[in-house]
């Protein structure tokens, strides 16, 4: 079994390391594999939709260590949690998990409390280490899950409005901003498969409105032009140019977006 590693620990401090030598010492022929640790620090709304897009290209089998944390050592529960895509996800009850149940669906889970399965002792400020390390180690080794601790039926999802469609326009929210300045929302690809690219759209972002093309690639528009796009993973995208959008709309997570469609694009040619 592969263990991929997914945290917002950064690669300048010892956190990583120490993850990875405790899994190898209680299973030292694991294999380890890092999706990212440079998730924003604390943000487990973009840690939500950053695993679940990692996460859909796994095979079955495969156990995630996802740790983006604030309230590590509070009362949250430390999760095991097991999908219909036969995956294991290995973290905080805090949200995380809210796109991958999502898309692969609950099949079990687990408040992780069987003591012998964790290092000793457990540091109240870093579970990942302690707890959801070597428990990712017990179980690429083979303990079965029901073994970690009791059934849970309940986990904790993020608050979302979800898309909705009203006549030619399209409600919904920003759900990340990748490091180029993309700002992707959660309006799928199938809300917009009635338009052709050169379409025009009239986007309402924080109060403001913006008239920019439906494009397929990021080079296709002008210079300087923001662009309207779906992303690799099937989301509708604004970006900008050779530059960043999110830097010139001063756009944040969780911001609300309308979407009007259908527009005359008589005047753009791609």
């Amino acid at each position: 079994m592969v263990i991929a590693l997914f945290t917002d620990f950064g690669t300048r401090d010892a956190y990583v390391a120490q993850l990875k030598g405790v899994i190898l010492t209680i299973h030292p022929t694991a294999s380890l594999l890092d999706l990212t640790h440079d998730v924003p620090a604390f943000d487990v709304r973009a840690a939500s939709y950053l695993l679940e897009a990692s996460g859909r290209y796994f095979p079955a089998g495969t156990i995630f260590v996802a740790v983006v944390d604030p309230g590590v050592g509070t009362a949250r529960h430390p999760l095991l949690l097991v999908t219909h895509a036969d995956k294991y996800y290995l973290g905080p009850d805090n949200g995380l998990f809210t796109r991958v149940i999502a898309c692969e669906g609950m099949r079990a889970a687990y408040v992780l409390t069987h003591t012998q399965y964790f290092r000793s002792p457990v540091s109240a400020t870093f579970h990942g280490r302690d707890i959801f390390g070597p428990v990712a180690a017990h179980l690429a080794r083979g303990i079965t899950p029901e073994h970690f601790g009791p059934p849970m039926h309940e986990v904790i999802r993020l608050p979302s409005t979800g898309p909705t469609r009203v006549g030619e326009t399209l409600l919904g929210e920003v759900i990340y901003l990748d490091h180029y300045g993309n700002i992707a929302t959660n309006i799928p690809e199938a809300m917009l498969a009635a338009l052709q690219p050169g379409s025009w759209l009239r986007l309402t972002l924080l109060g403001r409105t913006h008239v920019l093309p439906l494009v397929t690639t990021y080079g296709a528009g002008p210079p300087d032009q923001l662009l309207g796009l779906i992303n690799s993973n099937g989301d509708f995208e604004v970006a900008l140019a050779g530059g960043s959008a999110a830097e010139r709309l001063a756009v944040r997570l969780g911001e609300r977006v309308r979407l009007s469609c259908g527009m005359d694009n008589a005047d753009f040619q791609l």
